[in-house]
């Protein structure tokens, strides 16, 4: 009885040692960087315009799904503001030019 209880034991203990050492690897969720969210080639829903900035710079795209498959994030609904809803200065009239003949 007592090769019984020496056997139960040693399996346990080696079920134990062996599960510590499974749990103590690296893990494999740090240092991942979240996954880009997957984009479809095939845009074809309706067009909701949407403002996506893209290297600093503000674009319109037809809809969502054209933004992401161009890299830019989505920074809101409708078409972007032109200057930033700055108002813009008013271009002067070029000056005509006049060929006089002598």
């Amino acid at each position: 009885m007592t090769f019984k209880k020496l056997g139960l034991v040693t399996l346990t203990a080696a079920a134990a040692v062996l599960f510590v050492l499974g749990t103590t690897g690296a893990s494999d969720a740090k240092g991942k960087k979240k996954a880009a969210p997957k984009t479809s080639p095939w845009c074809m829903s309706e067009p909701a315009p949407v403002c996506g900035v893209r290297g600093g710079q503000r674009f319109t795209y037809t809809n969502a799904c054209y933004a992401g498959n161009d890299g830019a994030t989505v920074v809101g609904k409708g078409a972007c503001k032109k200057g930033g809803g700055k108002k813009m200065a008013a271009k002067k009239p070029a000056a005509k030019k006049t060929d006089k003949k002598k």
